[in-house]
């Protein structure tokens, strides 16, 4: 047998190539779980289609910066102004619910801690900023009451609510929302990387979306250009888990899986 330097540092070379590409053994989880896994993993393709609808329609249609705009747009396009005023996004989020749960029984058993504080975040994140969408049909609402009112007063108190409802869309619910997001995907994500769930991949690529989610959407130009970059990852994130999802739910077995904790 050769016993030749290069032959040992070729075999050096392939042993540490096997390393980092160490993944732990299959996802396995209890057969009752598996509907939920196939749920997120389509709510996970869902947002994936979603994501270069939402970036057209912000670039074809910037979304207008006054009440006053906004119930133009609306007397014009009422369905443009629900999308101008995050309709697809807020059913984004409402994808997100599953996807959050899988997640949390895919990784119960590696990390119990971590899944469930992940979990709670992810769901107080969705619950946040479906709490400051408050203006997407309610802007619809004021701007056929303003073009009903028959005073300058009745305009002044319309548009007045509609200003609270705009400062309430751009505040800091949103704000928050945007920041637990970030948090619920970090704390999943390394979760992933040190259990190795699913490999390196999926939890580097959440770990990289976490932080460029950690620039609020709402903190000016320069968060409007973060977050549109956060796309990215974010997609290909979603993309990886989601395969993950269905391999998993395709092999599980009852009782299977994770015995660490």
């Amino acid at each position: 047998m050769d016993d030749s330097p290069a032959v040992r540092g070729i075999g050096v070379a392939l042993m540490e190539t096997e390393v980092l590409e160490e993944v732990s053994p299959p996802v396995s989880v209890d057969t009752q779980w598996r509907p939920l896994l196939r749920l997120g993993a389509g709510a996970a393709v869902f947002v994936v289609i979603m994501i270069p609808i939402q970036a057209l329609v912000f670039i074809l249609s910037p979304p207008p910066q006054t009440v006053l705009e906004y119930f133009e747009l609306f007397e014009r396009n009422p369905l443009l102004g629900l999308l101008d005023l995050d309709l697809l996004l807020t059913i984004d989020y409402l994808a997100m619910i599953p996807f959050y749960l899988a997640l949390f029984v895919v990784l119960k058993r590696a990390s119990a801690t971590s899944a469930l504080v992940a979990l709670v975040v992810g769901l107080f994140s969705v619950a946040l900023y479906l709490f400051s969408r408050e203006a997407t049909f309610s802007m619809w609402l004021l701007s056929s009451q303003y073009a009903s009112a028959a005073t300058a007063a009745q305009e002044a108190a319309v548009v007045a609510s509609g200003q609270t409802l705009l400062t309430l869309y751009n505040g800091g619910s949103f704000g928050l929302s945007y920041l637990l997001g970030a948090v619920s995907t970090l704390i999943f994500s390394v979760a992933m990387v040190r259990y190795r769930v699913f490999g390196l991949l999926p939890g580097i690529v959440g770990i990289i979306t976490g932080v460029t989610m950690l620039v609020p959407a709402n903190l000016g130009q320069i968060g409007v250009i973060v977050a549109m970059l956060s796309l990215i990852p974010t997609a290909l994130w979603l993309i990886l888990l989601s395969r993950a999802f269905f391999r998993t739910a395709k092999a599980t077995t009852s009782g299977s899986g994770f015995s660490r904790s």
